[in-house]
Order: structure tokens, then C-alpha cells, then sequence
């Protein structure tokens, strides 16, 4: 398989989709935190900011140390600038280095409040780099090794997904409350994580919530598995909208779970994708000019 990943790229547009989906993730969530950027990034953080960092790692730790953390902005204004360009379709493999290098530094200016979200989010940017865009007609070997490369970074953003699920899932069985079945209930039962008239639904353990809890921990333990199966994948991205959907809504655990609503985008078929990135109106407009450059061509 390794030949014909040389020749021919897998789910091309997919794989452009994902690209755009994963920058308006990452630009929305820096956004969404500009109005507390001072406690994020900045002088007045949240935590005490330790500096012992050395060698290369130390450049991933820039916004941990004063005079980086003085001027943020250098790594906020850049981040938001190339992520909103990209969802626009204008990014390639430098610009996506760029992005994770930014936001590497970003995410670990605070690391201590972050959530899984935020380390899933770090290894998908670096993972998108390898997503090469490359002619159907090049025939050479840069091209060869671009489209080898490609199709073993979107291989591996499925595997990276599926690892988030399976250490998810196999953690919780070390308990007993999603085992039980009381780990909704108890979860809902928190005035921090639930609302006031599901919180009213807590007080007793309905047969709902257990049964909730069971299907969330079979879908965590089993989605590794199942996602490889193109026939149960619909119905099991159906489960896990909902099950982020309700993590960032009524848990409250909002940028955890939009970050992995947006990345189920990998997961989208083919053909779908292809018609989801025509609707584009900077795409429009290059079909449209590239249209007007056919026909003034011709004519002359």
C-alpha cells in the first residue's frame, strides 16, 4: 500500500476540509479568550509560572517567561492572522508549521487549565503539516514522497482521535461510578456541570442516566474499533455529536467539546466534503476568475 500511497492521495478534500475546520477551531478558541488574555498570556496569569526549561524544548515555553509574556501579541496576533486565512482555503505546509509552533507556545503559556481538548488540538496542527496538497500529473519524486506523507498524517490524525477515545474509555472502567451506571447522575447532580431542571432530574438515578452512562462508555471504548468500518460510522458520529454537544452545552465544558465536534470533519466522506468545499465563496470566485482566463485566452 505504500506505492499507491504514493501515487494518489486519499480524500483529498477530506483531508482540505479537516484543514479549514481545525484552523476556525483554533481561531475561535484564541478569540473566544481575547477578553481574558491579560490572565491567559499575559503578566496577571492564573498560576505560577515556572521557568525551568532547556534546549529546544525551552521554544516551546517562551510564553512562560517574562519578556515573552510582556508582549504576547506577538504570538496571538500572528495565530489569529494565518488560522483566519486558512479557513479561507489560503495556507499551505510553512504557514502550518508556523501555526503549531504558535500554538504550542499559546497553549503552553497555561497549560495547568487547559483540557484534552487543547492537547488534542496541539498534535492535529502538527499533524496537518504532512497534509500536502499535490497535482494529479506530477509525477516526480518530491510529489511521490508529499502524497506518502499525506496519507500517513491523515491516517494518523484518525489513529491520534481514536487513542483520545481509547484512553478515555479504558480509564474509566479503572472506577466504579460508569461501571454503575451513576457517573451522569452524579456529574448532573454538580450545580457547575449540569442545569436547573436536569439537576432536578439527579436527584433520584433514573434508568436515563444509566443508561447514558453506559452508552457514553461503551461509544469511548469501542469508537477505536468501529470508526474503521464505513457502514456503523454514520450512526456512531451521530452518538459522539450529541455526546459533545451535550459536554459543551449542559456540561459547560464548552471548548472541549466544540474542539471535538470540529474535529469529526476528518471523518467526512469524500464526495460530501468535495460539495461542502465548492459552496466556498473564495472558491467560487477562483472557479469563476479561472473561467474568465479560459475565455480571454482563447479570444486573443
Amino acid at each position: 500500500f505504500l506505492e499507491k500511497w504514493q501515487e494518489e492521495i486519499c480524500s483529498p478534500s477530506a483531508s482540505s476540509l479537516f484543514v479549514r475546520v481545525l484552523n476556525l477551531v483554533g481561531f475561535l478558541l484564541i478569540l473566544w479568550m481575547l477578553p481574558i488574555a491579560d490572565q491567559v498570556w499575559g503578566s496577571d496569569h492564573f498560576v505560577i509560572v515556572t521557568q525551568s526549561f532547556e534546549g529546544i524544548g525551552r521554544y516551546a515555553m517562551l510564553l512562560r517567561e517574562p519578556f515573552f509574556r510582556d508582549h504576547y501579541w506577538w504570538f496571538i496576533i500572528p495565530f489569529l492572522l494565518i488560522t483566519g486565512t486558512s479557513v479561507l482555503g489560503f495556507t499551505n505546509a510553512p504557514l502550518r508549521l508556523i501555526t503549531w509552533v504558535l500554538f504550542v507556545n499559546i497553549h503552553y503559556a497555561n497549560f495547568e487549565i487547559s483540557n484534552g481538548g487543547w492537547h488534542l488540538l496541539h498534535h492535529l496542527f502538527l499533524l496537518s503539516i504532512f497534509l500536502f496538497r499535490v497535482k494529479d500529473d506530477d509525477s516526480s519524486k518530491l510529489a511521490s514522497v508529499q502524497r506518502l506523507l499525506h496519507n500517513l498524517g491523515f491516517n494518523f490524525i484518525w489513529i491520534q482521535i481514536s487513542i483520545l477515545y481509547m484512553t478515555a474509555g479504558f480509564h474509566k472502567l479503572l472506577g466504579t461510578y460508569w461501571l454503575n451506571g451513576e457517573a451522569l447522575m452524579l456529574t448532573m447532580s454538580m450545580e457547575e456541570f449540569s442545569l436547573p431542571y436536569i439537576m432536578r432530574l439527579a436527584e433520584s438515578n433514573t434508568w436515563y442516566f444509566k443508561l447514558g452512562t453506559w452508552i457514553s462508555l461503551f461509544y469511548q471504548i469501542s469508537f477505536p474499533f468501529l470508526i474503521w468500518f464505513k457502514k456503523v460510522r454514520p450512526v456512531l458520529l451521530a452518538i459522539g455529536l450529541v455526546f459533545h454537544l451535550s459536554i459543551a452545552f449542559i456540561v459547560g465544558v464548552t471548548d472541549f467539546g466544540l474542539i471535538l465536534v470540529g474535529m469529526y470533519s476528518i471523518f467526512v466522506p469524500e464526495y460530501l466534503a468535495r460539495r461542502w468545499i465548492q459552496l466556498d465563496p473564495v472558491a467560487f470566485v477562483r472557479r469563476k476568475m479561472a473561467g474568465i482566463k479560459i475565455i480571454s485566452g482563447t479570444g486573443d
